[in-house]
């Protein structure tokens, strides 16, 4: 059921409890008083990627280093400024400032560089769902993936060090 239904369902008491992320997580527990049970630490969730082309990649890599810098220095001023973040956010996505405070205090902005370990957890997802028949064949995220000298010519300094 999409997540609008389902956090309606929820408050209604129809179903008793809830897979979701924030922004429904937030409202839920600043409005109705719901309690996280169980959240996705060590779960297998590797986060969200910025994704390009094999041949982009290879043809612009000073250019997405830059990009990546950039986003990266963002990402370093929102987690010093969470306050000021919720405020410029909440009115775009027309969420509640306390709700919105809720979210900005909690989330990660910063970027982290592609590991070993992070296609680790991304090849267990992947395999997770060929296992469940969401995927219908059987994928190898290694072939998905530049090479370290490729990783190394896009990826900003700042970066290289995070795990």
């Amino acid at each position: 059921m999409p997540n609008v239904e389902a956090r309606g369902a929820f408050i209604q008491g129809t179903i008793p409890v809830w897979v979701t992320g924030d922004p429904h997580l937030a409202l839920v527990e600043k409005l109705h008083g719901a309690r996280v049970l169980r959240d996705a630490r060590n779960i297998g969730t590797p986060g969200g990627y910025y994704v390009g082309t094999r041949e982009f990649a290879r043809e612009n890599p000073e250019l997405l280093r830059i990009i990546l810098e950039e986003i990266d220095k963002n990402g370093q001023w929102a987690e010093a400024n969470r306050q000021e973040v919720a405020k410029l956010i909440a009115p775009i996505l027309k969420i509640d400032l306390p709700i919105q405070e809720i979210i900005s205090g909690r989330a990660n902005y910063r970027l982290k560089g592609i590991t070993p370990e992070l296609m680790k957890a991304q090849q267990s997802v992947a395999d997770l769902f060929y296992n469940e028949k969401i995927l219908p064949k059987k994928i190898d995220v290694q072939e998905a993936l530049l090479t370290p000298k490729e990783y190394a010519a896009i990826t900003p300094p700042t970066l290289i060090s995070e795990k």
